[in-house]
């Protein structure tokens, strides 16, 4: 009796097996939070989707701004006009598109958290002051994004509070002022408090504060992050938050 061939997937796992490399994992909407990697910049939605709270649905092929994959497989989308929603992951081309990426056919130049801010943040260390260089952004792996009023005593007590973290190299500390103070203003206020971080730029602040936190969210309030955007850590200021960021931070180089 002739034998049959074996199925072509099988012929490749054979293959890779042969050549002693492991098969590349596939990614779909159970693991796709642990594939930030692979998260593709853009999304699309591949069926009309009903936001809640909105009278209409969203068609198909409605395009925007992957923020976060969040549990639950769910995924923060910013479309623009059409508003920032949690959307399930099954609803999108998230799973088809950190696929094509991770097999090198969908091109992905830098990470999503670099993409999105880059060239959109004011250095107060440099002088003049200058925008943040995108390859500045790409050097560190770790953000921490802190949402308050940019006075002169929140500025201080964040400060004191924060410069531990200072100490560690691949944090780097975004502050997005709530007050609307001129990008002067601000700046005069960090360097008077000896707070060199990086801020964004007043007609974005606001706009990129929506994006990343939900409606609501109280202030001040701060959110550790991967440089995919992927969240580590988030919370109203407390006076112990700075210890359980330092926690997040040591658990998160200890899964690596």
């Amino acid at each position: 009796m002739p034998t049959r061939p074996l199925p072509r997937a099988l012929l490749l796992l054979a293959l890779a097996s042969s050549l002693g490399a492991a098969p590349t994992a596939v990614v779909t909407a159970d693991n796709l939070l642990d594939h930030e990697a692979q998260w593709p910049y853009r999304t699309a939605l591949t069926g009309a989707w009903q936001p809640p709270g909105r009278n209409e649905p969203l068609p198909a092929g409605t395009d925007g701004v992957l923020i976060r994959v969040e549990p639950g497989q769910l995924a923060r989308i910013d479309f623009a006009r059409e508003g920032k929603y949690e959307v399930p992951i099954a609803k999108t081309d998230l799973v088809e598109n950190a696929n094509r990426i991770q097999r090198g056919e969908l091109e992905k130049p830098t990470p999503n958290f670099v993409t999105a801010f880059a060239m959109k943040l004011l250095d107060p260390a440099s002088d003049p002051p200058r925008s943040l260089r995108p390859e500045q952004l790409a050097e560190r792996s770790r953000f921490l994004c802190v949402f308050a009023d940019a006075t002169s005593e929140n500025i201080a007590k964040l400060a004191a509070a924060l410069r531990p973290l200072a100490k560690r190299g691949d944090v780097t500390t975004i502050l997005f002022q709530q007050r609307g103070y001129s990008d002067e203003e601000v700046l005069k206020r960090l360097r008077a408090g000896d707070w060199l971080v990086p801020f964004v730029f007043k007609h974005l602040a606001v706009p990129y504060t929506t994006t990343l936190l939900r409606e609501g969210t109280p202030m001040p309030y701060v959110m550790l992050m991967t440089d995919e955007g992927r969240v580590l850590f988030e919370g109203a200021w407390q006076p112990n938050t700075t210890a359980r960021l330092a926690s997040a931070l040591d658990a998160e180089s200890s899964n690596k």
